[in-house]
């Protein structure tokens, strides 16, 4: 009797990839599938149903990928997730994908070679690594950056971007600084409607730019340029390297300009001047998209789409009338 892998040299792939395409568990080619199916037929292969039934079982591991762990706010997000599975009797597998199309791809197999029975997990870098990744066919719930037409839990951006703007609004602002992300991530995309649906409305004049190709003496550029008294950023990591630009530059904070963050991580009421943020329940949304999971994986009714509030928390980086 043929063994899989004299089915995988005959097609002239890998072991890998025939069983991937056995157990419908990852992308295959089409052209590619074709050849596997064509060596198992030539060579009448029979799968060890046995061993297949014992490689289908699922585990009570959760598959976790986030976009940056280095983020505080995510570290929080993490906390969460793990401390809800800890209590449904799952463990986590924390996979930190930077963005990097091969490192998620990479965690995603990971998850999947280890029989995770779900996924939660931000959006992913690309289109084409999403569809690889629905492709292996595992429940999966998306937090924080989603897609809207699958399962998430993410909060109100666009409320968020609103609140941004309207805090540096009390402060009398003249001209402002929109610090925005990679707009093709949906939060980023609300956030900044939101904060621009209120300048607009009051004729405040902004100007936008991507904060991931600005450099100090580019920043420092902009503000004289524009007589820039106010700068909204995407995050409070984010918010913490401009305030020491401003400060190394003899700009003082909030009086000639002031700053406002996004997620309201720890260390922005101890960072000093104390940051002026939107507060994210970064702990509530990691447990609800485990939970989500979790009801999803075990049958039990659950929310779809679950959208969660954001607030303000004003501080010492920004003015008061």
């Amino acid at each position: 009797m043929a063994t899989i892998k004299e089915v995988a040299k005959y097609a002239g792939v890998s072991v890998a990839t025939v069983s991937r395409a056995l157990n419908r568990s990852g992308y295959v080619k089409e052209e590619t599938r074709k050849k596997i199916n064509k060596a198992i037929k030539d060579l009448n292969y029979r799968p060890n149903e046995t061993a297949r039934t014992l490689y289908k079982r699922k585990s009570k591991m959760i598959g976790l990928l986030l976009p940056d762990i280095s983020n505080p706010f995510f570290t929080v997000v993490a906390r969460g997730v793990e401390d809800e599975a800890m209590a449904k009797g799952y463990h986590i597998i924390l996979g930190n994908g930077d963005g990097n199309e091969e490192k998620e791809l990479a965690y995603i197999n990971t998850f999947n070679v280890h029989n995770c029975s779900g996924i939660i997990a931000s959006q992913l870098s690309t289109q084409e690594t999403f569809d690889s990744f629905k492709s292996y066919n595992m429940p999966f719930v998306l937090l924080d950056r989603v897609y809207a037409d699958h399962e998430f839990v993410e909060t109100n951006h666009y409320k968020g971007g609103q609140l941004q703007a309207q805090a540096v609004i009390k402060g009398s602002t003249k001209s402002v600084l929109i610090m925005q992300q990679n707009l093709q991530y949906k939060s980023f995309n609300e956030r900044l409607s939101g904060a621009k649906s209120i300048f607009d409305e009051k004729n405040i004049p902004y100007i936008t730019v991507d904060e991931r190709f600005l450099i100090e003496e580019d920043l420092v550029s902009m503000i004289h340029k524009h007589n820039i008294d106010s700068i909204i950023c995407s995050n409070d990591v984010s918010a913490f390297a401009v305030m020491r630009t401003l400060l190394h530059h003899e700009f003082k904070v909030p009086s000639d300009v002031q700053v406002v963050g996004y997620d309201d991580i720890p260390l922005s009421r101890m960072y000093t001047p104390s940051l002026t943020t939107i507060h994210q329940p970064a702990y509530l949304i990691g447990k609800k998209a485990c939970q989500q999971l979790i009801n999803q994986l075990e049958g039990k009714e659950r929310e779809h789409h679950q959208i969660l509030d954001v607030s303000l928390i004003e501080r010492q980086s920004t003015r008061r009338e």
